[in-house]
């Protein structure tokens, strides 16, 4: 019974699925870096991020792009 056809292919599924860690259906994570931040501001973000229930990453990239499209960084921004 150990060798039946509906195990064998089991078997065979597990190991296509534990051999490559990353299906070539997800999408790409888009890399970060880290940077350095006043403390308050963190917290301040923190905050912004647990009440809107979103990742700190997020509400990171949308203010620093808020402030990006202030006219004195029009030349860096494309």
């Amino acid at each position: 019974m150990a060798d039946d056809f509906l195990n064998k292919i089991a078997n065979s599924a597990d190991k296509a699925i534990h051999s490559n860690e990353s299906s070539p259906y997800r999408l790409k994570k888009e890399g970060s870096k880290t940077a350095q931040i006043r403390t308050n501001t963190y917290k301040t973000v923190k905050m912004i991020a647990f009440e809107q229930d979103r990742k700190m990453i997020d509400v990171f990239d949308e203010l620093i792009r808020i402030g990006l499209n202030d006219p004195k960084y029009e030349k860096y921004v494309k």
